[in-house]
């Protein structure tokens, strides 16, 4: 589905036809579409929301609009009846040749984002063709679609023996899936300049920066520990056991709680060590902006020698829970 397809899709939908005031979210790629919007919901009083946002996790609340309309995204299942938000997700439509004799592996688990997700079917049909076993399943209940990774969660690309292709651009989704499954060997093609991408060297590079990180938080005697005020972000049950757990092996330990995290927002608090429950790839994507270590659930264990630091955990979301009430969540 194209641009004008799915502003005419949105048109159509009878949440929308009822709203009066309606706010739109859009990545940064689709910010300059905002005179095109416009012009097609012109009889709606728009709201653009300017801050960054990083998923389906991240849903503003409180907001004075009927609807908020969401581009860029599928919905994340678990999080509920969201009454108030459309999710228009611009999947890509664009035609690619998988090439078999560059995929190294006689089975596989097929993924990709959601960009690309439509596709996997004909993807993996394609490979069959070729001889090679293809799963191609749904993750838990946080994903939508078979085969498709978020930021924060890889469970689509579990199951025993079979390596991994990915599906999509960039190394975020596929460096992901390489770091919470350190035995499989993942390649990443991205269907814009047809480049196979091996995720060994960056698995390495990230796991080195992670496991300095460790050894860093392993010496620190004061711990900030951060809970997300995003509803599909908010790991407070997590937090409070962090806290539990710091104060129990001898150290400090305090609660923050955050929207956007970033270096200017923590540098003024007292911790050696920040332990992030939030969104889960702000402590990897994210590290190098950090003037102090900022650490994982599962890293926060393994410094503190909990857990067995021979076999990296990666830090996925499963389920959230909240800080007091959102306002526009509403649980089957």
């Amino acid at each position: 589905m194209d641009f004008s397809e799915a502003l005419e899709k949105i048109r159509e939908d009878e949440r929308f036809k009822k709203a009066k005031v309606v706010a739109i979210q859009l990545p940064e790629g689709l910010k300059r579409k905002v005179g095109e919007i416009s012009e097609k919901l012109w009889d709606k009083d728009l709201i653009f929301l300017g801050d960054p946002f990083w998923g389906a996790c991240d849903i503003p609340t409180g907001g004075n609009w009927d609807l908020l309309i969401q581009f860029g995204h599928s919905e994340i299942p678990n999080l509920g009846k969201l009454e108030r938000i459309m999710y228009v997700e611009l999947q890509e439509e664009m035609k690619f040749e998988i090439e078999c004799d560059r995929i190294p592996f006689s089975s596989l688990i097929l993924t990709s984002n959601v960009t690309y997700s439509s596709k996997l079917p004909s993807i993996k049909e394609k490979l069959e063709k070729c001889g090679k076993e293809v799963i191609l399943k749904k993750g838990d209940s946080r994903v939508f679609y078979p085969g498709q990774i978020l930021g924060c969660n890889i469970s689509a690309a579990r199951g025993e023996g079979q390596n991994v292709l990915f599906i999509g651009e960039g190394v975020f989704h596929p460096l992901g899936i390489a770091l919470g499954l350190t035995n499989k060997k993942v390649i990443s093609f991205n269907p814009r300049n047809g480049e196979y991408t091996d995720m060994e060297h960056f698995k390495r590079k990230f796991l080195n920066q992670r496991y300095n990180a460790i050894d860093l938080a392993s010496r620190a005697k004061m711990f900030g520990i951060i809970v997300s005020t995003k509803i599909g972000q908010t790991r407070f049950s997590m937090a409070s056991t962090a806290n539990r757990i710091i104060k129990q092996s001898g150290k400090k330990s305090f609660l923050v709680s955050m929207d956007l995290i970033r270096e200017e927002e923590l540098i003024n608090f007292p911790a050696d060590v920040y332990v992030n429950t939030a969104c889960p790839r702000v402590t990897i994507e994210d590290y190098q902006t950090f003037s102090k270590p900022v650490i994982t659930f599962y890293e926060l264990q393994m410094s503190l020698g909990l857990v067995d630091k021979s076999k990296y955990i990666l830090d996925e979301i499963i389920m959230t829970d909240e800080i007091g009430s959102t306002g526009v969540r509403k649980r089957d």
